[in-house]
């Protein structure tokens, strides 16, 4: 088998230049998708009553001071009114759902909002909205993802390219790499965002997404990032490839996900708008897969 170089990278924060304003857009339409779901499934839930009461416990207690009509603004360099949008109306959370149809856009983004902070992810470092399953409305990962699919999907307007990266991109393509995209998001935003940035999907070998990865863990899960592994193994095999990691470079604007790329035996980069620097991480590799062996 031959030896073939590839390089990864992330979508979001990583091709382009941050802050953006696309950053809150694309988390409120995320929130909301799942605010959909929720709503489309506790309408017919015979439990409903049961999961809205725990979720008015919960919101009792919650800070609201926190939740604003422009709660993902700092992500865009932007502050957001720092008010309680809840005011004084002393409302339960289920009271709110009763009057979804009255309730008006900016108030039901903010109860979406709510809604992602009340949720539990479906393990430590999971994207929120995996949160969903574990509201006991019988909701599961296809749900999550279709329903991401259709209402989270958005058009990237403001983005420009991270030049550090375009001359990456351009260097592996020249020496014959191949390249992927690897994203907590979903391909159909990668596929909108790079529309808007110029760049052609075709030259990239896959766009693996969160849902490919065991149906939805992220690259701050383990699992998520062993089936990320199981995924370019397989191109491999199927291409004739020498499968070895060594060869492969991976690029995040996460340095914590580089960290956790680099512990896997993944050569990584973290990626900013400044520069690109190469990430190591103090764990000895060899040590770690000792450990996880006994």
């Amino acid at each position: 088998m031959k030896k073939q170089n590839i390089s990864v990278f992330d979508f979001d924060g990583c091709f382009y230049k941050t802050p953006t304003l696309d950053i809150p857009k694309l988390e409120d339409a995320i929130d909301v998708a799942m605010f959909i779901l929720f709503n489309d499934k506790i309408k017919n839930a015979k439990n409903a009553d049961e999961v809205l009461s725990k979720l008015d416990i919960k919101f009792a207690t919650l800070d609201k001071n926190s939740i604003t009509p422009n709660l993902h603004n700092e992500n865009s360099n932007k502050l957001g009114p720092t008010e309680n949008f809840f005011g004084k109306d002393n409302l339960k959370f289920s009271e709110y759902i009763a009057n979804i149809e009255k309730n008006g856009n900016k108030t039901n983004v903010v109860l979406a909002r709510t809604l992602a902070k009340m949720m539990e992810p479906n393990g430590a470092g999971n994207h929120r909205v995996s949160g969903m399953l574990n509201l006991g409305l019988g909701i599961t990962q296809k749900d999550i993802e279709d329903y991401y699919k259709k209402y989270a999907t958005i058009e990237y307007k403001t983005i420009q390219r991270n030049i550090h990266l375009e001359h990456i991109i351009a260097e592996a393509k020249l020496n014959g790499e191949k390249l992927f995209v690897y994203t907590d998001n979903s391909k159909n935003n990668v596929i909108s965002g790079m529309k808007s940035l110029g760049y052609n999907p075709k030259d990239f070998e896959m766009i693996i997404d969160m849902f490919d990865c065991n149906g939805g863990q992220t690259k701050k899960m383990q699992s998520g990032i062993d089936a990320f592994k199981t995924i370019i193994k397989k191109y491999c095999q199927d291409n004739d490839f020498e499968y070895d990691l060594k060869n492969l470079k991976f690029y995040d604007d996460n340095k914590k996900i580089c960290e956790n790329m680099s512990v896997n035996g993944v050569k990584s980069f973290h990626v900013s708008v400044d520069d690109i620097q190469s990430v190591s991480n103090s764990i000895d590799v060899a040590m770690l897969n000792n450990i996880k062996d006994r």
